[in-house]
């Protein structure tokens, strides 16, 4: 991105307007979090990710699924998918999620989709058995654990992501 030299006032409590323009281009929500740090002289925002600061349980989980299920295991944020297992691990890793994924996610219910073709980024789609499983943390929904397996799940299955994506969103809360 290239960089914009705008210029803003800080009032007298701090704050600082992010032009309309940067937030659209960064996909920044109303109500979204920042991290802010310093680097030498300049002062630095980021678009900061609950579940991206949990990289390690993020990973373990989406194993443990994999190995359990025999089936592709992601783990994404309202951006971009954080952690993959399985055969879509290169696919998909770090790419930005699409509109329909995010849909899902903000509907805040879980999803199961037979034999559908479903866009899990703008460009590429899966057409398998797919389950979605919001992550809902402090009443916000910060992501989604997705299962593509070539055969339908369970019960037994689908209560287990569930609980997965529910001790995600209580590792955040803590």
């Amino acid at each position: 991105m290239k960089l914009a030299g705008i210029v803003r006032r800080i009032d007298e409590l701090g704050r600082i307007v992010v032009p309309k323009e940067i937030r659209k281009t960064l996909h920044i929500k109303n109500g979204e979090n920042l991290e802010i740090f310093i680097n030498d002289d300049t002062i630095v925002l980021k678009k900061y990710s609950e579940l991206g600061n949990m990289q390690e349980l993020s990973d373990t989980i989406t194993e443990t699924l994999n190995s359990t299920l025999k089936a592709s295991v992601l783990i994404s944020d309202t951006d971009k998918y954080i952690s993959i297992s399985g055969p879509l691990k290169k696919k998909y890793l770090n790419d930005e999620i699409s509109e329909t994924i995010l849909k899902y996610i903000n509907d805040r219910k879980t999803v199961i989709l037979k034999d559908k073709p479903i866009n899990l980024t703008k460009d590429k789609s899966e057409n398998e058995n797919i389950f979605i499983s919001p992550i809902i943390s402090s009443g916000d929904a910060v992501g989604s654990i997705i299962v593509i397996s070539k055969k339908e799940l369970n019960s037994c299955n689908i209560e287990s992501i569930n609980l997965l994506s529910k001790v995600l969103a209580k590792h955040i809360e803590s």
